[in-house]
């Protein structure tokens, strides 16, 4: 398999029907199920550059089976389009585009141009730089060409706004959509949209199944779906063509979304399409293997056999660095290993945090001084009330996002939800506050409180913040501002991370992350915490956000100090040092969980770490404000 690893950077398998077992796929095999299908439809994580590196082989063998079909004494040096071509649809595009797509495919625009123009229109916001490679290669096929996939992101929000009546008018009017679409949905797929906004399983019944978003959040998933099998629809009818479908995973897993909708739509044969699903390449074995039903079900939540027709495992992290030689792949198997422990480490901590959160208990006169030290107003913490308890961060984002109403918020690791609860009463009842955390139980208790205290503009989504993937309604440029409190400290891939913000920001949307960081060196032979050794160096922050597209760049010192005074006769409070959150913070007395609330920090802890009281933390690390904007 050495190269197919080279060609791919990941692994592929075809899902075998079920009962039956699945089998990992030769180069050889996967080159004869592009051969064999009109239509490919890739399921991918937005700019991963191995996924891109399979879609730019994915359209490179489909435009050679198509010249070879054709007549050989072809010089192919100019574009024939009386010839088969390969259309290649793509989701980062909206179908208004095409213009400019089509300036592109006849050379018109380099892909420098492309991109210039792309933003400046500024309805998608998408990151293009990491699909330059697949853009590029198409130029190198005459018989290629780009094409926008979803309808413009605007009919989804009027969607939102003003009901599918309303949208489903629009959209049939501007040629987007088939003037017969209904956006109804089956009940198995709603069932499925819903598990991803809220990590349910869907096999095991795991929890309820909630029906909050099937009113505006589904037609808005939907009308997406069908714009694209509306272009597909189109693009097929000439009968030579053939096409490559590139979506996020969230639209085409079991068929749903775009294929149901294109096989519902068009003549195409189901056994002439392949559905390509990407997932990230899990830990291995101490024999370098792994379990693929193990990871199939964690991915999809139960048997997988039908959710795609090949899976591609893919290896690599976000970089560009060379997979191939034994020691880097060694590597990053290593520190993918240890950026799963601490997630999951992570997630089993706050889980249990969030399941005892509705008890009784915590410091309600430390809460407060904490949140005022950290400088939030006597009118936010009056705002916060009980909730006030359940603080989790090390710092204030709402001093430097400049919330406004009416505006869309996303609050990244918004644990028990109070500050998402506070950027709700500063969007008013016009906005919209979505907040995304790794734990389900923090996730589920932060939805309770959200309805018991009737903030219909706040909703909380289960799912790792480096990938939200389709969890989120709008996929892509949806936010106005992007708040986070403590959450990155713990994010193992910080470029991930903010990659995730650039994506879901709004053109001149803006980002206020507060976080801890690491400002010199940590000294050889100490035990530190695991969330030290997780920090970013903060000389390498700005240079980071740069390079995925950010201006504006500033980290903010002024509120830098690690150990705060809450008042005048309490000791000092350390921040930052183990996992956030002042609620689980606790008087050296008292027991862990005397009062039925899980508690991350406690004695044992600060009796393991007492080695570091000889060390100035406020020299070693500090905490600050990432503030940036999406041009």
């Amino acid at each position: 398999m050495a190269s197919q690893t080279s060609a791919f950077r990941g692994r592929l398998f075809r899902m075998a029907p079920k009962n039956l077992f699945s089998k990992e796929l030769t180069k050889n095999d996967f080159d004869d199920s592009i051969s064999n299908s009109n239509l490919v439809v890739l399921g991918e994580y937005h700019g991963v550059p191995s996924i891109v590196k399979l879609q730019t082989y994915i359209q490179d063998r489909m435009a050679n089976d198509v010249r070879t079909a054709q007549d050989n004494t072809t010089k192919w040096k100019v574009k024939d389009e009386s010839q088969g071509k390969v259309r290649v649809v793509l989701e980062h595009f909206s179908t208004e585009m095409q213009d400019l797509l089509n300036r592109y495919n006849g050379g018109i625009l380099d892909v420098k141009g492309l991109n210039k123009e792309y933003h400046t229109i500024g309805t998608e916001g998408h990151n293009l730089a990491p699909y330059i490679p697949s853009l590029e290669a198409a130029r190198i096929h005459p018989n290629i060409s780009i094409h926008g996939g979803f309808i413009p992101r605007t009919y989804a929000r009027l969607l939102m706004k003003e009901g599918k009546e309303k949208a489903l008018q629009a959209a049939s009017e501007a040629g987007f959509i088939s003037e017969y679409e209904t956006l109804d949905g089956s009940d198995q797929h709603y069932n499925f949209f819903e598990s991803l906004l809220t990590g349910r399983n869907i096999y095991t019944n795991d929890g309820k199944m909630s029906n909050k978003f099937r009113e505006k959040m589904f037609p808005a998933q939907i009308i997406k779906d069908a714009s694209m099998a509306f272009c597909v629809k189109n693009l097929l009818s000439g009968g030579k063509d053939k096409v490559l479908v590139v979506c996020g995973v969230g639209h085409m897993l079991h068929s749903y979304g775009v294929p149901e909708r294109i096989m519902a739509n068009s003549s195409v044969d189901k056994a002439k399409m392949l559905r390509v699903a990407c997932l990230p390449m899990p830990d291995l074995d101490e024999n370098g293997e792994f379990d693929l039903e193990t990871v199939l079900k964690e991915a999809y939540g139960g048997p997988a056999w039908d959710a795609a027709d090949v899976i591609f495992l893919y290896t690599d992290d976000g970089s560009e660095e060379s997979l191939e030689e034994e020691s880097a792949v060694q590597i990053q198997r290593e520190t993918q290993k240890a950026a799963v422990q601490i997630q999951e480490e992570t997630r089993q901590a706050y889980d249990r945090v969030g399941s005892s959160a509705h008890k009784e208990g915590g410091d309600m006169k430390k809460a407060k001084g904490i949140l005022t030290s950290l400088y939030y107003t006597p009118d936010e913490i009056n705002f916060a009330g009980m909730d006030a308890v359940n603080y989790q961060g090390v710092g204030c984002p709402h001093r430097h996002a400049n919330i406004q109403k009416g505006e869309s918020v996303l609050d990244m690791g918004s644990g028990l939800g109070v500050d998402s609860l506070l950027a709700a009463r500063a969007v008013g009842p016009n906005g919209r506050v979505v907040g995304v955390d790794l734990s389900s139980e923090c996730v589920q208790h932060a939805n309770n409180r959200a309805q018991d205290r009737g903030v219909d503009a706040l909703s909380f989504v289960h799912s790792p913040l480096e990938n939200i993937g389709n969890r989120i309604d709008e996929k892509e440029g949806c936010f106005d501002a992007i708040i986070s409190n403590g959450a990155f400290c713990l994010l193992p891939n910080k470029r991930k991370g903010f990659s995730e913000c650039y994506r879901l920001l709004k053109p001149n949307g803006r980002i206020a992350i507060c976080t801890t960081v690491i400002k010199d060196q940590l000294q050889g032979g100490v035990e530190w915490p695991v969330c030290m050794q997780t920090f970013a160096k903060m000389d390498d922050i700005k240079s980071m956000l740069l390079s995925l597209g950010f201006e504006d760049v500033e980290i903010d010192l002024s509120d830098s100090l690690m150990e705060i005074p809450i008042t005048e006769d309490e000791k000092l409070e350390e921040l930052g040092l183990l996992l956030e959150g002042s609620e689980h913070r606790e008087d050296e007395k008292k027991e862990d969980n005397e009062d039925g609330r899980f508690k991350v920090h406690n004695e044992k802890g600060r009796q393991k770490y007492r080695h570091l009281e000889k060390f100035d933390m406020n020299a070693l690390c500090a905490r600050v404000v990432i503030k940036a904007r999406k041009p």
